[in-house]
């Protein structure tokens, strides 16, 4: 059996300095309005990775489900979750085509990350009065490659029917680079 190219990618960078990732602290702007989120609100954190965010919603009393396509990431945010006494349900789960049942969880993070395939399933998955939290890259270069990078006023506009709570293009620091990266932000309620 052939493993997604994704998660071969993934697997291996989590595997040669996944540890080191782990250390970094959560999204900021998740750290900002996280108070928005109602105590025991499920919360559904796509590609988590490591769960780094995942972690820090899962220590404010809230169920948490991590995806992700590497179960080496995976692996080691159950590890953590275990050392700080935690519960964290992960699952294996390609994000490139996916399926939620309706009306499943209170809030869905998405960080640095950028399936468009799955905005419909984000809208299916939320509650009403569910939130959202996003933030990923956006494309500022013609020669980067559209697919992994969202158009500016592109998240916006993608969920303009939500109530917007938080809207923003700017620029953050990377935790590994330390390089200014240009990112979409979004916090969004479903209505």
């Amino acid at each position: 059996m052939t493993k997604h190219p994704d998660a071969v990618k993934w697997n291996g960078r989590y595997q040669s300095d996944g540890k080191y990732q782990q250390q970094g602290p959560p999204r900021q702007m998740l750290q900002d309005f996280v108070h928005l989120l109602p105590q025991n609100s499920v919360v559904l954190d796509a590609a988590s990775g490591m769960g780094v965010n995942a972690l820090f919603v899962a220590q404010r009393g809230n169920p948490v489900v991590a995806l992700d396509i590497s179960e080496v990431g995976l692996r080691l945010l159950r590890q953590r979750a275990k050392k700080l006494g935690v519960v964290v349900d992960t699952a294996v789960f390609d994000l490139t085509n996916p399926y939620f049942p309706p009306n499943c969880v209170d809030a869905i993070l998405n960080f640095r990350f950028l399936e468009r395939n799955a905005f419909p399933a984000y809208r299916q998955a939320l509650r009403p009065g569910g939130l959202l939290f996003f933030e990923t890259f956006l494309r500022t270069d013609a020669n980067e490659a559209p697919g992994y990078f969202l158009e500016p006023g592109e998240l916006q506009q993608a969920f303009a029917d939500f109530e917007i709570v938080h809207s923003l293009e700017t620029a953050v620091r990377g935790h590994r680079s330390g390089n200014m990266r240009p990112v979409a932000q979004l916090v969004a309620r479903k209505i």
